[in-house]
């Protein structure tokens, strides 16, 4: 049992610092979002994705968590947590479906578990949007929904069907690399 909870949390940390790594490798999208170009996509909901597949939805969630820790200690200018705050909540949302897709079966319902991981995701950041990080960075309410259709949206679509594709691609090859580590 020890040999376990150990491997446990040393794929936790582990996937942490990946997550870390690519969450600090931002692509800039500001060309296709004008609007906000503070927005950029990037992988870093990955390693946590896979720790939820092989260790269960909790795995996955702390590393989100920790990961946007991180980036808010080490990296984050944004005033008062608002981009880790989104992330978290994405991330959260985007993979939860995906790990049940993938633990259940993954041949059968993976792309249904990204394709509905990306529409939770974007219906949960229309509300943290709304409610939490507009609030936050002082955009006013008349301009809100207006941001949410023409900006948010289409950019929360797009990563989430970015980060659905190259977690599919990626998925068969790592696989067996976690089973052999949680295994041995």
């Amino acid at each position: 049992m020890k040999k376990t909870t150990t491997r446990y949390y040393a794929l936790i940390g582990i996937m942490t610092g990946l997550a870390f790594s690519l969450y600090y490798l931002e692509l800039p999208v500001a060309f296709l979002f004008p609007a906000a170009p503070f927005l950029k996509i990037d992988f870093s909901d990955i390693p946590a994705i896979l720790t939820g597949v092989a260790l269960g939805p909790i795995g996955g969630i702390l590393v989100q968590l920790f990961k946007n820790i991180l980036h808010l200690l080490l990296i984050s200018k944004e005033p008062a947590a608002s981009g880790e705050i989104a992330n978290f909540f994405a991330g959260v949302a985007l993979m939860l479906p995906i790990i049940y897709a993938y633990r259940t079966n993954p041949k059968k319902f993976g792309w249904v578990g990204i394709a509905v991981g990306t529409l939770l995701a974007t219906i949960v950041m229309i509300i943290v949007n709304l409610y939490i990080t507009f609030p936050l960075y002082g955009i006013p309410e008349e301009i809100r929904w207006n941001l949410i259709n023409t900006t948010f949206t289409p950019f929360n679509l797009l990563k989430g069907v970015l980060v659905g594709i190259v977690y599919a691609l990626l998925y068969p090859k790592l696989r067996t690399v976690i089973e052999r580590f949680m295994n041995k």
